[in-house]
């Protein structure tokens, strides 16, 4: 007998798991067609190609996931976390607290997922059951970059005068407002913002 896991039936969750990571390959194809310049990049994925890379039906994936904007959120957010991974990975490298800051904006501005969250972000607009899970995703998002901090100043013995907390919370906030910025097409863009200097640690 299959077991329940507050989503449905082992079955459902597992429904869910191949819609989730379907929508993460065809976001991670666009964030690659963005990379590389192609003119189609700035295609959005639709239910329909959702539903056949997941090999499921496009009343699934609102019967799973409520809208296609919750599905997309779910999948960039999945393919950010994912990416902060190797962020960290290259933060824990750095021989300096100034290489240390330098290795995280670069690396955060340049990870593809970045782009997908923060378009996934702004599509929030006024839904509040959309908003109320950005604020759950974000949270998650700040306590890990939050506990990576005090991980690595502990290590290395250096000091966050403003708070591993407010460190985590403002370089985040700075990487999705450069990015959002040059999504916008907007000039000056991230080269020109000091994004290693919204970190404190020294």
């Amino acid at each position: 007998m299959a077991t329940t896991d507050g989503t449905g039936t082992t079955r459902g969750a597992a429904t869910r798991a191949r819609i989730l990571a379907a929508t993460a390959g065809l976001l991670s194809a666009g964030a690659a067609g963005v990379a590389a310049g192609a003119s189609t990049a700035r295609h959005a994925v639709t239910v329909s190609e959702i539903a056949r890379a997941a090999g499921v039906y496009p009343n699934q994936i609102t019967h799973h996931y409520g809208s296609k904007d919750r599905l997309v959120l779910d999948a960039a957010f999945a393919l950010f976390l994912r990416d902060t991974t190797r962020l960290q990975a290259a933060g824990r490298r750095a021989g300096s607290a100034d290489a240390f800051r330098q290795v995280l904006a670069r690396t955060a501005l340049a990870m593809p997922s970045t782009l997908l969250v923060v378009r996934a972000l702004a599509a929030a607009g006024d839904d509040d059951a959309q908003r109320e899970r950005v604020r759950l995703l974000l949270a998650v998002l700040f306590r890990q970059s939050e506990r990576y901090l005090e991980r690595v100043v502990a290590e290395h013995g250096w000091t966050s005068p403003s708070g591993v907390g407010r460190d985590a919370r403002t370089f985040w906030s700075a990487v999705f407002g450069a990015t959002l910025l040059a999504d916008a097409g907007v000039t000056g863009g991230p080269s020109d913002l000091d994004l290693a200097g919204t970190v404190s640690i020294r």
